[in-house]
């Protein structure tokens, strides 16, 4: 498949050209197997057959992206356990809502359950966590429910973090996330682009997903939209190198940080 023709699917799904720069080659190969096992010759009776709303679902989900690894950007973490969630401990006694918006393989997910873990040695008391894991491909949600990755997404990761939060296979070549982190975490389909969400959450992270492979004509209304999800107060997480789609007075950065952004 050629750039032309990866080109003109992405503007039939609304995905950003540029988005895709990093990751376009696997993508491709992927919808150009899929094109062969539809029988499809040309690019044209490619976007014929997604007229079809369950094949365009099937494409969609071929379109994520997964790669990510634990603990991505240590300086958010470091801020989210030395002051964001101290916090936001401080000012909710009884629960906690987080969403990871995007979640694709769940290292994300995991990483912040290692950090709430974490933190349980430093309180007398926390307060109940519940994690939304949420991401459009069901492939990707049911391997990260499986909680095994290889040595690469723990690149970087302490001896200590791994040895307590990490068992290693029998055949010595992934690592099985330990059952403690399973915890409180509720694994969803989710469409960004087409489901409004009516809970609240103290924490949303929306890194390296929609804003970065969707077009700003589909993603703006999406991000509105997440936004009216999370609580006064609470924080809007996107990706480091990630800008918002439009401007909005709601949203301040956390001590001068363009990514980690706090509602007024």
């Amino acid at each position: 498949m050629d750039d032309n023709s990866f080109r003109q699917i992405l503007d039939r799904l609304g995905y950003s050209w540029q988005g895709y720069a990093k990751v376009r080659k696997g993508v491709k190969k992927r919808i150009s197997r899929h094109m062969q096992e539809l029988g499809c010759h040309t690019t044209e009776d490619y976007l014929h057959a997604l007229n079809n709303p369950q094949m365009l679902k099937e494409v969609e989900r071929l379109m994520s992206v997964s790669i990510s690894y634990f603990f991505r950007d240590r300086y958010l973490w470091q801020a989210l356990g030395e002051e964001i969630l101290p916090g936001i401990i401080g000012r909710y006694n009884e629960k906690i809502n987080v969403w990871s918006a995007g979640c694709a393989l769940g290292q994300e997910v995991y990483s912040f359950a290692i950090l709430w873990d974490i933190l349980s040695n430093r309180f007398d008391q926390l307060p109940k966590l519940q994690i939304r894991a949420s991401d459009i491909n069901s492939d990707y949600l049911e391997r990260a429910r499986g909680g095994i990755y290889s040595g690469s997404s723990l690149k970087g990761l302490s001896d200590k973090i791994k040895a307590t939060y990490f068992l290693t296979s029998e055949d010595k070549s992934n690592y099985l996330v330990a059952d403690c982190l399973k915890k409180n975490i509720q694994w969803e389909v989710h469409d960004l682009l087409g489901q409004p969400i009516t809970e609240k959450f103290q924490i949303i992270l929306l890194r390296n997903s929609l804003l970065t492979y969707y077009r700003k004509d589909r993603r703006t209304p999406a991000f509105l939209t997440v936004l009216d999800s999370l609580d006064d107060g609470g924080f809007f997480i996107i990706g480091s190198h990630e800008k918002l789609p439009c401007q909005t007075h709601t949203l301040l950065p956390f001590k001068g940080c363009s990514y980690i952004l706090q509602k007024t």
